[in-house]
């Protein structure tokens, strides 16, 4: 029974909820617009800066033959596969550090070891060197098919690299190698870019830019051989060089002296001229002979004297010419 104080609320009564129902066409519509946004999805794809793109059908085994060169976006049929390869420039190093891989510093290998190469005399070589290439676009089609893995790199350039620069070293002996460095990676270029020009299995596509020799290293022991060598060789340039300077000095020194001595020798002879000159001309103007030739002869003993600083006396002894007697040992 109700209470006096209570008031009676009254609800209505709410229908059942029912969600609305929704037609097979919106269904349809829904699952039309999923698959479309799939195969979209499975249509297109991007091409980046530097590679090229082909498609693979599966179903009929066609690779396409214009290639797509990014960078762009492209479409394809959802089930064709795409394959990108690098068409920009690139490198491959060959080489080996040994003395990293002695002390465990730094890398001791690129991304191939060295080649190992004989000379033409038969003595080890191992050969650096890096390799640059490029693809061209018009080739990727072919490429693709005839390397579906893209191992063309492995397969077919780094065989040729060691293949060439083993023949071409073995043309030189060791002794000159380390000079020819030079010339050795311009044949190999020279064959590489022949040799992969004319391949079939890439039409011909890839291109080799540079061959860049780093090093030739040869054994330790003959290395040290060719420095002793050298060693030899400068002592031996230096004491021929030592041998004729020495004789070159004495000849000098020699023919100075036979050139003082015709000097000299030339000089008496001017001078007994000239005396003799002297001679005739008093002669001439009345002079008698007996007076002058000891006058000639005591002017000559004044110069030799008045040459040497000596200290004189003259006496006349009772004679015409005076007597000259030096007094040696006097210095002023």
């Amino acid at each position: 029974m109700p209470r006096d104080d209570e008031i009676p609320v009254y609800t209505p009564e709410l229908p059942p909820y029912r969600p609305p129902k929704v037609g097979g066409w919106i269904i349809a519509i829904g699952v039309l617009v999923i698959v479309v946004i799939f195969l979209l999805f499975l249509s297109i794809y991007t091409v980046d800066l530097g590679y090229a793109a082909v498609t693979v059908d599966p179903f009929t085994s066609e690779v396409s033959k214009v290639p797509v060169v990014g960078p762009r976006v492209a479409f394809k049929a959802p089930w064709q596969q795409v394959k990108k390869v690098y068409i920009a420039t690139d490198a491959i190093h060959m080489w080996t550090d040994i003395n990293a891989a002695r002390l465990g510093i730094g890398s001791a290998v690129g991304e191939y070891p060295a080649i190992e190469a004989l000379t033409q005399d038969g003595l080890q070589a191992w050969v650096d060197l890096t390799v640059r290439w490029h693809i061209l676009p018009s080739a990727v089609p072919k490429i693709v098919e005839s390397y579906p893995a893209l191992d063309f790199e492995e397969k077919l350039i780094i065989p040729e690299i060691r293949k060439i620069a083993r023949d071409i070293v073995a043309k030189y002996k060791a002794a000159i190698i380390p000079e020819k460095r030079t010339e050795i990676g311009a044949k190999i270029l020279e064959a590489l870019k022949e040799v992969l020009s004319k391949d079939p299995s890439t039409g011909g596509g890839i291109i080799i830019d540079d061959v860049y020799v780093r090093n030739i290293k040869l054994p330790d022991k003959f290395l040290q051989a060719i420095q002793d060598k050298l060693t030899s060789q400068q002592r031996m340039i230096a004491a021929l060089y030592e041998r004729n300077r020495t004789i070159v000095l004495a000849n000098a020194s020699a023919m100075a002296k036979v050139l003082e001595a015709k000097g000299e020798a030339l000089s008496r002879i001017i001078i007994a001229n000239g005396t003799a000159q002297s001679i005739r001309l008093l002669i001439e103007v009345g002079g008698k002979p007996e007076d002058i030739i000891p006058l000639i002869i005591y002017l000559q003993g004044l110069k030799e004297i008045a040459a040497s600083n000596a200290t004189i006396v003259l006496t006349t002894g009772g004679q015409q010419v005076p007597v000259m007697l030096p007094i040696k040992g006097v210095k002023e």
